[in-house]
């Protein structure tokens, strides 16, 4: 069959080759230059118990379960963040910890939740640590807060192996407006 002079098995047949080495290509870029590299570190590191890796539109997403005596979670998400940006490189990726938590976690944290998320803006870290401490021990638990320069990690745990973890930016997306008796003070972007 023949249209203008052109051959339509042929075109359609190119078309769908085109189309296979094009997805073939852009699986097997990210397969052996990301998944492969990046289950390799992160199966070798002591810190973790699991991992999956999520793809989506814009990020990959980087789901972490750490073992069960993990002592520090700052340290674990800094360790496990710089290896996994040495392989991704400059793609975007987002780096989530999983938690095996209960309701008497979840509780804990929900009491203190205000406090951790008013010092994304006002700072007051001592305060944050004092409440979620308080907040795990009404639940029987032994609360943890690490702050570095990027986040804040809320640390929870259980004698009987539930733990929670949460690392919660210190940068509030978008912009801030900061008030001060009525007048605008200062923007952050």
């Amino acid at each position: 069959m023949q249209w203008h002079g052109l051959k339509l098995p042929v075109i359609f047949l190119a078309f769908v080759c085109g189309l296979a080495l094009a997805f073939g290509g852009q699986w097997a870029y990210q397969e052996y230059n990301f998944q492969k590299p990046l289950n390799k570190v992160l199966a070798e590191n002591k810190l973790v118990e699991d991992f999956k890796v999520e793809e989506n539109s814009t990020k990959s997403v980087v789901k972490v379960k750490l073992s069960k005596d993990t002592v520090n979670l700052m340290d674990a998400y800094q360790e496990i963040n710089q290896l996994t940006g040495q392989v991704m490189g400059k793609t975007p990726y987002q780096l989530e910890f999983v938690s095996e938590t209960d309701p008497s976690l979840d509780q804990a944290f929900y009491e203190s939740h205000h406090v951790i998320y008013q010092s994304q803006v006002a700072g007051n870290f001592p305060e944050v640590a004092l409440k979620v401490q308080e907040a795990a021990r009404k639940q029987g638990a032994e609360g943890k807060v690490f702050v570095d320069q990027n986040n804040i990690y809320i640390q929870i745990t259980k004698p009987d192996g539930h733990y929670l973890h949460q690392v919660i930016p210190r940068q509030i997306p978008g912009e801030v407006v900061f008030w001060q008796g009525g007048a605008n003070v200062a923007k952050r972007n």
